[in-house]
């Protein structure tokens, strides 16, 4: 611990008026629900909701589909709740939903979930050219018309 005119202190104590004057306000608070969220609300809904913002007591989530969005907004009551006391403190007031692509795999240490993985396929073309033709025939297949080699 360091210590301030004799007073043992908290990083944090020293830390957040610093934050403040340059604009990351709750930047550790937001850190802690970040990296603890599996933790904080369990495996099942972290596998399909994660943190994206912590500002002025509203948390906001993002969800991997319409249907865990509404799940969540049900339990944003209890959600908070947990946030709070994983952080010892009333913080969050508020919780906010949204349903969107999952960025899990942006955070460090996650593991990119089956539907993010990159696709690795070798029979992808490097010739633009090609790349475009082929793109034109699935296009024009699911619009039930000929494609580039059939013409217009």
């Amino acid at each position: 611990m360091a210590e301030w005119g004799g007073f043992p202190s908290r990083l944090r104590d020293l830390l957040d008026p610093v934050g403040r004057k340059l604009g990351f306000e709750g930047a550790v608070d937001a850190g802690r629900v970040f990296s603890r969220w599996d933790a904080i609300v369990g495996p099942d809904i972290s596998k399909h909701v994660e943190p994206t913002s912590l500002r002025d007591g509203v948390l906001r989530v993002r969800t991997d589909s319409p249907a865990w969005a509404t799940e969540v907004a049900y339990l944003s009551g209890e959600i908070a709740g947990r946030v709070n006391k994983a952080l010892g403190r009333e913080l969050v007031r508020e919780l906010k939903v949204a349903s969107g692509p999952p960025t899990r795999s942006n955070r460090p240490g996650a593991t990119p979930r089956p539907e993010q993985a990159p696709a690795t396929s070798s029979s992808s073309p490097t010739d633009p050219q090609e790349a475009f033709e082929n793109a034109h025939r699935a296009w024009s297949r699911r619009r039930g018309k000929r494609g580039p080699d059939q013409g217009f």
